[in-house]
């Protein structure tokens, strides 16, 4: 009889520990559960983040595209002449949002922007001593102006390319950048000047081109920037200054 009492107890006491630990398990898988519960929403969340990052940037680059069309459309004079600039202004949107797309997890910087448009247009630095660049690497761009300085630098390099210090024998482009800061804060500001000299001007010279428009109407609408554009005797001469990013981590768009 105290034999099978003793095995009972032992039964009971083995049932009560199987119990216990498929009482744990059960938490156990009940917290991993959770977690992935928890990891689920925060992934649906950040999808509907970035879908909704997707529509505003292709309805922006849809609006964009139109407005260059009309633009380029308004001031070309042929249609070849039309399709060559519109192609050229649509080759230069799309550097700029591949260099974005690329900085996932950092930014685009100045110097970037400004060789990747260079280096799209066959122009080299020190080629027939007609390119002089001076200024440091690695100022990080807010990545709202990416796309419009881009295109400013697009505009100025085919000018200069097609009527400038960049085709003319005597001409030389000189660009040059420094980090400044305004306001009490100390905030970064890219100030850009870019100058132009030894090209021979027509009598009466105009530029009412996109590239003008860009540089006095959009920079300061958009990015309150600073900007100056003049015709003088020798060239162009064009200085910008907007403010740029404080951190190296991306900027929502």
């Amino acid at each position: 009889m105290t034999f099978s009492i003793v095995i009972l107890i032992a039964g009971m006491r083995f049932a009560i520990e199987r119990c216990q630990e498929t009482n744990r398990d059960l938490k156990k898988h009940a917290a991993e559960l959770q977690q992935q519960t928890v990891a689920l929403h925060e992934t649906e969340e950040r999808l509907t983040l970035t879908a909704g990052e997707l529509q505003h940037r292709t309805r922006n680059l849809i609006s964009v595209v139109g407005t260059i069309a009309d633009n380029t459309l308004r001031t070309s004079r042929t249609f070849e002449e039309f399709k060559a600039r519109y192609h050229g202004r649509l080759q230069a949107l799309g550097r700029a949002q591949g260099l974005l797309s690329r900085k996932r997890e950092g930014r685009v910087t100045f110097d970037e922007l400004l060789n990747a448009e260079l280096s799209a247009q066959s122009v080299h630095v020190g080629e027939n001593g007609s390119l002089t660049l001076e200024g440091p690497q690695g100022i990080p761009l807010r990545s709202g102006t990416v796309q419009t300085l881009a295109m400013v630098i697009h505009e100025l390099v085919a000018n200069a390319i097609k009527y400038g210090a960049l085709k003319q024998p005597k001409g030389h482009l000189t660009v040059r950048w420094h980090l400044e800061t305004r306001g009490e804060c100390g905030r970064p500001w890219l100030h850009l000047d870019w100058k132009e000299s030894g090209v021979e001007m027509p009598p009466s010279p105009q530029a009412t081109g996109q590239g003008r428009a860009l540089i006095e109407q959009a920079l300061p609408y958009q990015f309150d920037a600073h900007t100056t554009f003049a015709l003088e005797q020798d060239g162009v001469r064009c200085t910008i200054s907007l403010p740029v990013s404080e951190h190296e981590a991306a900027d929502a768009f």
